[in-house]
């Protein structure tokens, strides 16, 4: 028994190269949500075309589209039957291909010339799952080796070096209040000895006599 498949696969729109399978008796293709074959674009109409099954055949009509519909680029007025390979067009606004195909699960074949006259199936074969056997010594990538691992064979994660933290500006700060210290004292310890060796009317220092006489001192 034949079996036979539909499809509309979008050429130009906004979804190229998208296939959409025609599994029902009738099929809406429109911008509504609700529309079997939904073409999202402002220049489809919600309710755009449609096709029907007839006699194992679809059948395409227009919905009074706002842009038409067209057939291998005629504009469509009555409804007209699909053959594969007919482009759709929706106004200028998507273009799909009608794909129709038959598969006949049953059908046989005869086996090359020159070999037994053999019937072989057209149905797929299960698919059978092969294991690579590596050349001795190696493994393919994701492979657990059978045996133990030897000591050349093990592969060691690189090590990461912590990262330094990053101190320099701390550095400045410490030395900047080391620098104000010193000064501190330096100035503290240069008052003291000034005061000690009564240096204030001593040249060039006789200048802040004005001020020794404020702190009750007096170089005359």
């Amino acid at each position: 028994m034949n079996s036979q498949t539909f499809q509309l696969v979008m050429r130009a729109g906004p979804n190229p190269g998208k296939a959409f399978t025609l599994s029902k008796s009738e099929i809406v293709i429109g911008r509504d949500v609700s529309s079997d074959v939904i073409v999202n674009t402002a220049e489809v109409s919600r309710r755009h075309a449609r096709l029907y099954l007839d006699g194992g055949v679809y059948i395409v009509e227009d919905l009074g589209s706002t842009n038409g519909t067209f057939i291998n680029g005629k504009r469509l007025t009555n409804p007209v039957p699909l053959q594969s390979g007919d482009i759709i067009m929706l106004g200028e606004a998507a273009t799909l291909v009608y794909e129709a195909s038959q598969y006949d699960p049953n059908a046989t074949m005869i086996s090359p010339a020159g070999g037994d006259a053999t019937i072989v199936s057209s149905a797929p074969a299960p698919a059978v799952r092969r294991e690579l056997t590596p050349p001795a010594g190696q493994t393919y990538a994701g492979q657990v080796p059978a045996g133990p691992v030897a000591p050349q064979a093990q592969v060691s994660m690189p090590y990461a070096k912590p990262v330094p933290e990053k101190r320099g500006s701390m550095s400045w700060l410490w030395a900047g209040i080391g620098c104000v210290v010193v000064f501190l004292c330096i100035l503290v310890v240069g008052l003291l000895i000034f005061d000690t060796l009564d240096l204030y009317c001593t040249p060039p220092f006789d200048i802040l006599d004005p001020f020794y006489n404020m702190i009750g001192g007096s170089c005359y």
